[in-house]
């Protein structure tokens, strides 16, 4: 590492890109200090924006001072830059236990979902199977496979979340199909946590492991074609993505030849250099973290559902990410909660995550059979406390009820 009764949602909820008064970026970082507004005018915030880890944080200006030069010159500094990124890059690779020669670094998250599913798609002609919960452009990848006259199958789920990959994966396998499956480490809107494939792969096919919301950054499969991180998922910045690519695997350049480059390679050098402090600090405090999560996200369980009424809870404790917690709230606007909880100061989300800006109905709770309203986001944090929580329940009951009753 480098050593520094139904109610519909409002149809401005489901078009504005603003979201009207809601603040969708939050205005405070979890950095380790209390984020409780009482006695202070710092929001209490849920919201599922983080800000950069603390030790990413603190190595913020030295990243961008040793880091805009260029790499490939010549000079001394230039010399310890490259030092740097390979530093930055053999210990991404050892804390996300993949070969370092296998990493591609890209400047944004949608950039590494088109190279996974491109690469993997290109002059491929099987099946694509992927869920129903995943993301929008997983969606449109696979509409756009079909509109090409191939065959892409769209896995449905229930309220547990869970994706039948292995059903879908038998009927290829006694089809003799070759496939490429898109699976899900966790869906960042519910939680939700899929079991790893158990399943060998036919031949001639091949995995894409979405790992940008798993509880853990290094827990991705044995078997797979290609795989991608999100480093704001552990601290890192946004701007940046990580992909894995199995050279064994039949996932094929998106690009023009260019030399022998898997991929045009444009990425910000000091944000790999954060990227690989922040998932060095992430993985040391991993464990304790994660059981602090547990601790809170159990507590905020039971609170929910002793608290109140006509509220239910996405998803077990069990087979959820500890951060995350989905509720849907009958006969409530989302939109109004979130404004009502912003006036006492504290800060959720609400609707699809698939848009930072947008209010609109998530697909993926809509998919699950939660309807398309109601639906409000919490994202726990080490920083928050059982106070917190208390106060997070109280405003969520006060509103709840005060919007039912009128």
């Amino acid at each position: 590492m480098p050593n520094y009764a139904r109610v519909k949602d409002s149809r401005r909820s489901r078009t504005s890109r603003d979201g009207g008064s809601v603040p969708r970026v939050s205005p405070i970082t979890a950095h380790g200090a209390s984020t409780s507004s009482v006695g202070g005018n710092t929001p209490l915030d849920f919201q599922s924006t983080d800000g950069l880890s603390k030790s990413a944080m603190a190595a913020l200006p030295k990243a961008f001072g040793d880091a805009f030069l260029e790499a490939q010159k010549l000079h001394h500094r230039s010399g310890q830059l490259r030092q740097l990124l390979h530093e930055a890059r053999e210990s991404i690779a050892a804390n996300l236990k993949v070969p370092a020669e296998n990493l591609e670094f890209v400047g944004e998250l949608g950039f590494a979902y088109w190279a996974a599913i491109s690469g993997a798609l290109k002059n491929f002609s099987g099946t694509f199977i992927h869920g129903v919960t995943d993301r929008q452009v997983v969606h449109a990848f696979g509409s756009e496979f079909a509109l090409a006259g191939n065959r892409t199958i769209t896995l449905p789920t229930d309220k547990s979340g869970h994706l039948p990959y292995e059903s879908a994966l038998r009927e290829s396998i006694s089809a003799k199909q070759s496939v490429v499956i898109f699976w899900q480490a966790g869906n960042r809107e519910t939680g939700v946590i899929q079991k790893e494939i158990g399943l060998s792969l036919p031949k001639d096919s091949m995995s894409i492991a979405d790992m940008s919301a798993a509880i853990s950054p290094s827990q991705r499969p044995n078997e797979y074609g290609v795989a991608l991180w999100d480093p704001r998922s552990f601290g890192g910045p946004e701007g940046l993505a990580i992909l894995a690519i199995n050279p064994q695997s039949n996932w094929s350049s998106p690009i023009p030849p260019i030399d022998k480059r898997r991929l045009f390679g444009a990425y910000s050098k000091p944000l790999l250099l954060l990227t690989a402090i922040a998932l060095e600090e992430h993985c040391k405090n991993e464990e304790k973290a994660l059981a602090h999560l547990r601790e809170l996200n159990s507590a905020l369980r039971a609170k929910i559902l002793s608290e109140l009424h006509d509220v239910e809870i996405v998803g077990d404790s069990s087979g959820t990410n500890p951060r995350s917690l989905a509720i849907v709230a009958k006969g409530v606007v989302a939109e109004e909660i979130l404004r009502g909880l912003e006036k006492r100061e504290i800060l959720i989300d609400a609707g699809s995550a698939c848009g930072a800006g947008a209010l609109s109905p998530s697909h993926v709770l809509e998919a699950m059979g939660f309807g398309d309203s109601g639906h409000l986001r919490i994202t726990l944090r080490g920083s928050h406390s059982l106070t917190d929580l208390n106060q997070l329940v109280s405003g969520l009951k006060e509103e709840i009820e005060s919007f039912r009753e009128n």
